[in-house]
């Protein structure tokens, strides 16, 4: 739907398009429960969910005539310190979930191989999932509510369903009481933090995606490729993880100010 829009088709359009994603990741969990594809088949259909869901966010824009720069494909104002704030970012997020737990408790360094299909795949699938979750979550879904419905409504709204997009349904269902909940706080509550971030960053870096895009890749790039992770309970990494998070929500405040008028629109 257009950013001018009626509220309720604003509304309307973003959560049909979360459905949407939503949907097509419980296909793909079907399709593996059921016809168990493995090695490069499995690897394709993976990367093939993610253009979809790109295809499907650059539908919702053509259909609602609006344009892709409305939904933050564009340059920042300041280029160089939009890549430089996310750069540094995702060190400061490192150095706190990974440095400060690490010397609390331990460190383990993963066994991994490195061949050349296991590099392609997670280089192409952080490429992949950073563009089309930024471009849905952010570019369209908390862009989209924005007018309507303020900016922290829009902001924690966009954030929880960036939270629930890749959940199974099936093995919710499959899930004890006990693993549930505590899914809930070492899946889904990482993921709700780093959307508020996320879309702190693409209002602080005048509406561009490329800051949160990169953020969001170098992110799972370590993720795929760690050389180094700290160990300790869960509830420990979730307390940094989400500490580190708020910290770079001041972090980006300080760093960029924006003018007064802004602030005030968007009652910051």
């Amino acid at each position: 739907m257009p950013l001018g829009g009626p509220k309720q088709a604003r509304l309307a359009a973003s959560i049909l398009l979360f459905l949407i994603v939503f949907g097509l990741w419980q296909v793909y969990d079907l399709i593996t429960i059921y016809f168990h594809p493995s090695g490069l088949s499995i690897n394709i259909l993976y990367l093939s969910i993610w253009v979809l869901c790109l295809a499907a966010f650059g539908l919702f824009v053509k259909l609602g005539k609006s344009s892709f720069g409305e939904h933050g494909f564009k340059k920042p104002i300041k280029i160089g310190q939009c890549v430089s704030l996310s750069i540094l970012s995702l060190v400061v997020f490192l150095i706190i979930i990974i440095a400060a737990q690490g010397f609390m408790f331990d460190f383990t360094s993963p066994t991994l191989r490195f061949t050349v299909s296991f590099i392609v795949f997670n280089v192409a699938n952080a490429v992949l999932a950073s563009i089309a979750t930024e471009s849905i979550f952010r570019g369209y879904i908390f862009k989209n509510l924005l007018k309507n419905h303020g900016f922290f409504t829009s902001l924690y709204a966009s954030s929880i369903l960036f939270s629930l997009h890749q959940v199974s349904v099936n093995n919710l269902l499959a899930m004890s009481q006990d693993r549930l909940i505590t899914y809930i706080f070492t899946d889904i509550a990482p993921l709700f933090a780093a959307g508020l971030f996320l879309g702190y960053l693409f209002y602080k870096t005048q509406w561009s995606l490329l800051g949160p895009i990169l953020f969001r890749a170098g992110y799972l790039l370590y993720f795929f490729f760690p050389l180094i992770v700290a160990t300790g309970p869960w509830w420990v990494s979730l307390t940094f993880t989400v500490s580190a998070y708020a910290i770079l929500i001041i972090f980006v405040d300080s760093a960029i100010k924006e003018p007064t008028f802004l602030r005030r629109r968007f009652g910051l």
